[in-house]
């Protein structure tokens, strides 16, 4: 039994990390924007999208939430292979879905109009978002491509699609969320 110690009453430098259980310092006392849990997801593979221009899944990234009213930051990186010599204007349509409602869509990205630009291109994407989960169940999040606007007559569009050769290519999709206290 101690005695006479009032709150605050240690001298500095009496706890240190070794002394602090895991986790004891919960999400409120560290404050906002403090990382709660990462996820990353990641994949070698290159995904063509279907011919018939609806969407196509690409990758999945299951994440369970440890607070429903935290915010979920992901990133996304991918590259992609467009092609638009054959007489048809081309670009990148790609959705993002949690669990089956869609929560971000591009139509058009990096598009390339026939009439000026009649070569192949590899531009790489950058998805940035935010969202807040609403729940602590698993959360299914999906990303989805397809040909520029849905086209059919529009040339393939790779997902993944790497400009290396040889055996260092590496990840070609990379997600990455992360779970931040509010």
């Amino acid at each position: 039994t101690i005695t006479g110690i009032s709150v605050g009453g240690l001298p500095d430098g009496i706890v240190d990390t070794d002394m602090i259980a895991a986790s004891a310092a919960s999400p409120e006392k560290l404050g906002d924007n403090i990382i709660i849990q990462t996820s990353i997801v990641t994949t070698d593979n290159v995904t063509s999208v279907n011919s018939d221009g609806s969407y196509t899944d690409i990758m999945t990234h299951s994440f369970t939430p440890k607070r429903s009213d935290s915010k979920l930051l992901y990133h996304i990186m991918f590259q992609c292979y467009l092609n638009n010599s054959g007489g048809v204007s081309n670009g990148v349509d790609y959705r993002i879905l949690k669990d089956s409602t869609t929560i971000k869509e591009q139509h058009w990205g990096n598009y390339l109009n026939n009439a000026s630009y009649q070569h192949d291109w590899y531009p790489q994407h950058n998805v940035i978002d935010v969202v807040t989960p609403g729940t602590t169940a698993n959360l299914t999040f999906k990303l989805q491509g397809r040909k520029y606007q849905g086209q059919s007559s529009s040339w393939q569009t790779n997902f993944g699609e790497d400009t290396r050769s040889g055996s260092a290519v590496g990840s070609t999709i990379v997600w990455k969320i992360e779970e931040l206290s509010v």
